[in-house]
């Protein structure tokens, strides 16, 4: 099958110190040439992607984002952009139009905790974002990294996200080390949070955690196939970002990169190497769900109808174009 989703790392500059995140701690910092991504979006487009995530480090830092959104679009990619909020209030308006899926993090109804979690002040950028971007039409999802010390601070979230008719995403932390450190209760809080009317969360993302991840004998992660992960020094990383362990220098074509023995190898081997054991990295198995045909794909697909149900016909928000 081709792959879905393009998830380009457009820099590995980031303006926040999260805990759980070490890309801002990367050397050296890189911003991705200009002439690098727009050839790389169209190689990936003509390879069948119909999603492109711009992200970081912090996408908003990288001066030619709009720009990228823009040639996306024209290319007929649905677009996606995480984004910490720090920038949002200058940008906005050259964004406007640009992004069809616009995650806002924000990981607790209060600032102290948030800004405690995002390891700088950024609680007060997010609320100031939120009016920004609905009087821009961009309407974000609130996307809530879900932990066992913040999932008691989810309801002041939800209450936000009802009030401006936004979509609340929970999204667990997930660990590289392939090691759920979460508690059995944090998650069916958080299982009890999504029943809520316009709360997501993406139920195989915990069934398979009770499965263990991943198993290399029988493996179930498709992120090789799914998903072409591009660096900012212009390298396609294999299998995934979390666990680069190859890189393929990126040419004028990419499709004859995707065609290479490295890859073809890294596509036998997805869901088979010694750190796939036990994984389950939500960002590579949330493509990887669609390339299967079992009760994870079911959970997904029914979890994404209710988020699709409420976000485009209970709220009448613009429908992303496959064009």
């Amino acid at each position: 099958m081709k792959p879905i989703l393009l998830h380009y790392y457009i820099t590995n500059r980031c303006n926040c110190r999260c805990g759980f995140c070490q890309i801002w701690q990367e050397t050296p910092k890189i911003d991705a040439k200009a002439a690098d991504v727009l050839k790389n979006l169209y190689g990936a487009r003509k390879a069948g992607c119909k999603f492109v995530d711009f992200t970081g480090g912090e996408p908003l830092l990288h001066q030619e984002l709009p720009h990228f959104l823009s040639e996306a679009k024209k290319l007929g990619f649905i677009t996606s952009v995480t984004t910490n909020c720090l920038l949002f209030p200058e940008k906005a308006e050259k964004l406007a139009g640009k992004i069809d899926l616009l995650h806002f993090s924000i990981d607790a109804d209060n600032s102290d905790l948030h800004d405690q979690i995002r390891g700088v002040p950024s609680y007060s950028a997010v609320i100031e974002s939120i009016d920004i971007a609905i009087k821009n039409r961009l309407y974000p999802d609130l996307l809530f990294t879900y932990t066992n010390e913040n999932i008691d601070f989810f309801e002041g979230v939800y209450r936000l996200a009802r009030e401006k008719k936004l979509i609340v995403i929970l999204d667990p932390l997930f660990s590289i080390n392939s090691v759920d450190s979460l508690k059995d209760s944090t998650h069916q809080k958080a299982l009890a949070y999504s029943k809520k009317q316009g709360v997501y969360l993406n139920q195989a993302h915990l069934k398979i955690r009770r499965m263990g991840g991943n198993h290399i004998r029988n493996p179930l992660c498709r992120a090789v196939e799914s998903t072409i992960v591009i660096v900012p020094d212009n390298r396609l990383a294999l299998p995934c970002f979390h666990h680069r362990e190859a890189f393929i220098p990126l040419g004028d074509d990419l499709r004859k990169t995707l065609n290479s023995e490295a890859r073809k190898n890294a596509l036998c081997r997805q869901g088979r190497y010694s750190f796939c054991e036990k994984c389950h990295i939500n960002c590579y198995f949330d493509p990887s769900y669609m390339y299967m045909r079992n009760s994870l794909f079911m959970l997904s697909i029914v979890s994404k109808f209710r988020y699709s149900w409420k976000k485009y016909v209970i709220y009448k928000r613009p429908w992303p174009i496959f064009r």
